[in-house]
């Protein structure tokens, strides 16, 4: 039981953690731009939107999220996985969701989700990937 609760965490973790600092990123950038004066809309209608970012995230995020939580888990049946390893994981996550997304399987509904925001997505799993390591990295224990 203890093996299968260890090969999880690390899909759970990326599949709720991992679109939500994401989606809160993008919260935080928002509210920054509206902050320095580049958005002279009312504040209310900011924060009305703010749902909408996190959704978004959680549908574009969600399923790279997913494959990085898988690369992970695998990685952690040999080692415990540094910072390095989950970014890494994230990487090929955006890679092999863009290939795939390529071949027109990754979207039910069509339109590409990942190739139209490669660099967006990149970075953004790389922070997201990175913050989801920092609050998780004391619960995983070295064998």
């Amino acid at each position: 039981m203890r093996r299968l609760f260890r090969f999880l965490m690390p899909i759970v973790v990326a599949v709720v953690l991992g679109p939500l600092v994401a989606g809160l990123i993008v919260c935080l950038f928002a509210l920054s731009l509206y902050l320095f004066g580049y958005d002279n809309g009312p504040i209310a209608e900011l924060f009305s939107i703010f749902w909408v970012y996190i959704t978004f995230a959680y549908f574009e995020g969600g399923p790279v999220a997913l494959v990085a939580g898988l690369l992970v888990s695998i990685w952690m049946i040999w080692r415990q996985p540094g910072l390095m390893v989950v970014i890494l994981a994230a990487i090929a996550a955006i890679a092999l969701c863009y290939v795939v997304d390529r071949f027109g399987m990754f979207n039910p509904i069509g339109g590409p989700l990942v190739s139209n925001n490669l660099g967006l997505m990149l970075v953004l799993s790389i922070l997201a990937a990175a913050i989801c390591w920092l609050l998780t990295r004391r619960f995983v224990p070295a064998q």
